[in-house]
C-alpha cells in the first residue's frame, strides 16, 4: 500500500490495501485506484461519493463501475463529472434488454433520463451526440432530447435518431423550432415526402437549402415546384435546386426566370432536356438579361452553334456567353471526333462552329478541313494559341472565318461573332 501511496503503480493493491487507500487523504492515489477497471464494485460505488471531483470523474469514466454508482453520478454537483458520465453513456447501453425489464436496464434508463434532464445544456448535448443513432434507448428519452429548446441538444437526435417517426418529426416542425434544429431534420437520410414538404413550407433559408442538398430526401414534384416559386428570394437555394436529380417541368421553367445563365446551362446539361425546352429556357434567360440587344440577336436565336472545346470550364463559360447574347441552340462537345459526328448527324444544319485548336484527338485545322469537305458555307471560328504566319495562312486557306488567338477576351470573341454575322448572314 505504501508504494501505491508514494506513486508506485507497479502492482494492483490487495482488497484490504485498496480499502485503506479509499479512505486516505492522498487524492491522486484515490483517483488512480478509482480508475482501475478490475477494482471491486463496492469500492467504486464508495468512490462515487468521494469528496474530490477528480476521483468521481475517474468513476464516471470507468467502464466497469457499477450501475448504482453511475446513477449517483447523474446528480453530482460538479458538471465536469456529469460531462464525463454523459460522454461514456455508450458503454452502458449494451445492458439494455429489449423490454427494459431487468434491473440493469432500469438503472441504465435512470442514468439516461437523469442526464437528459440535466440543467446544463452542454451535458444534454453530449448525451444526445452519444446516443443519436441508437435504437435500443427509451423512445421518451429520444423524443425529449429531440424537442429540447437548445438546438445543440436537439439537432443530433433530429438528424440521426431511428426512433423518430415521420409523424413526430412533422409535429416537431409545427412547433416553430430553430433553424439549426429544422436543418438537422432536413439532413436526415431517406427523409420522407411528407416531412420534406413540412420543411419546405417553413421557407427557412438554411433548412430548405439543406433539404435540396440532401439527395436521399424524397421530395415530391409539388414540393419542388413550391420551392422553385419561392427560390427567387433565396440565392442559396438556386444551385442545390438545379442539382436535384429530378425536377418537374414547371420547376425548371420557374428556375430559368431568376438563376444565373451558368445555372440554367448546368440544369440543361444535368437533366437531358428536349431541344425545344432548351431553346425556351435560353430565350427566357436572354430576355431577362438583355434590355439593350445586339442587332443580330434575332439571327443568333435562329442559328445552331456547335462548340468544340476541351476544357470543361472554358466550354461552360462560352456556353453562358453565347446564351446571354441570344444563342439558344448550342451543341457542346469536348473532342474532335464527337464534333464531326454531331456536325454530320444534325438535321438542322450548324450555322456557326467555334472550335479549339487543342482538342485531345484532333487539331482545329484538321477539323476545319473535314468540315469544309462536308459544308463550304458554315461559318467557322478557330480558337488557337498559334500566332505564327504559317498557321494563320493555313487556316485561311481552308476558309476559316475568324482566327482568334488564345487567350482571348470575351468581348473580343463576341465582337468577332458579330463580324461573321455581319458578313455572312
Amino acid at each position: 500500500m505504501f508504494g501505491w501511496l508514494k506513486g508506485k503503480r507497479d502492482r494492483r493493491p490487495t482488497y484490504e490495501e485498496a480499502k485503506q487507500i479509499a479512505v486516505c487523504d492522498d487524492v491522486e492515489a484515490r483517483r488512480d485506484l478509482a480508475a482501475l477497471t478490475d477494482l471491486e464494485p463496492e469500492l467504486l460505488y464508495f468512490f462515487a461519493t468521494d469528496k474530490n471531483k477528480e476521483v468521481r470523474q475517474a468513476v464516471a469514466e470507468n467502464k466497469r463501475a457499477p450501475l448504482q454508482a453511475k446513477v449517483i453520478l447523474t446528480k453530482d454537483e460538479d458538471k465536469e463529472v456529469r460531462e464525463k458520465l454523459a460522454s461514456r453513456i455508450g458503454e452502458l447501453t449494451p445492458a439494455l434488454d429489449k423490454d427494459a425489464t431487468s434491473r440493469a436496464s432500469q438503472m441504465v434508463i435512470e442514468v439516461m433520463r437523469g442526464l437528459a434532464n440535466d440543467q446544463i445544456a452542454g451535458i444534454r448535448a453530449i448525451l444526445s451526440e452519444e446516443i443519436k443513432t441508437m435504437d435500443n434507448i427509451p423512445h421518451d428519452t429520444a423524443s425529449k432530447l429531440a424537442r429540447d429548446m437548445e438546438a445543440s441538444v436537439a439537432a443530433p437526435m433530429l438528424e440521426f435518431s431511428p426512433l423518430l417517426e415521420d409523424d413526430e418529426l412533422i409535429e416537431i416542425i409545427s412547433e416553430s423550432i430553430q433553424d439549426e434544429a429544422l436543418t438537422a431534420i432536413a439532413k436526415r437520410q431517406g427523409l420522407g415526402e411528407k416531412v420534406s414538404n413540412a420543411v419546405a413550407e417553413t421557407e427557412s433559408g438554411q433548412a430548405v437549402q439543406a433539404l435540396l442538398e440532401n439527395q436521399s430526401a424524397q421530395i415530391s414534384d409539388n414540393t419542388l415546384t413550391f420551392i422553385s416559386e419561392k427560390a427567387k428570394d433565396h440565392d442559396n437555394w438556386h444551385g442545390p435546386l438545379v442539382n436535384r436529380d429530378k425536377l418537374p417541368d414547371e420547376a425548371i421553367e420557374n428556375v430559368a426566370h431568376y438563376v444565373s445563365t451558368a445555372l440554367v446551362n448546368q440544369m440543361i446539361s444535368k437533366h437531358n432536356l428536349p431541344n425545344d425546352v432548351v431553346k425556351k429556357l435560353r430565350m427566357t434567360v436572354f430576355n431577362r438579361l438583355n434590355k439593350v440587344r445586339s442587332r443580330f440577336a434575332e439571327k443568333f436565336s435562329q442559328s445552331r452553334v456547335l462548340l468544340a472545346e476541351e476544357n470543361d470550364t472554358v466550354r461552360r463559360q462560352l456556353e453562358n456567353s453565347l446564351t446571354e447574347v441570344g444563342f439558344i441552340d448550342i451543341r457542346s462537345v469536348g473532342d474532335g471526333e464527337t464534333a464531326l459526328r454531331v456536325f454530320e448527324a444534325e438535321r438542322t444544319p450548324v450555322k456557326l462552329m467555334i472550335c479549339s485548336d487543342t482538342l485531345p484527338d484532333m487539331e482545329g485545322q484538321e477539323i476545319l478541313e473535314e468540315v469544309r469537305d462536308l459544308d463550304e458555307e458554315v461559318a467557322f471560328m478557330l480558337l488557337s494559341a498559334k500566332n505564327d504566319e504559317s498557321a494563320i495562312m493555313g487556316a485561311k486557306e481552308y476558309g476559316v472565318n475568324e482566327y482568334v488567338l488564345k487567350p482571348y477576351q470575351e468581348a473580343d470573341l463576341l465582337k468577332r461573332i458579330e463580324n461573321i454575322y455581319k458578313k455572312l448572314f
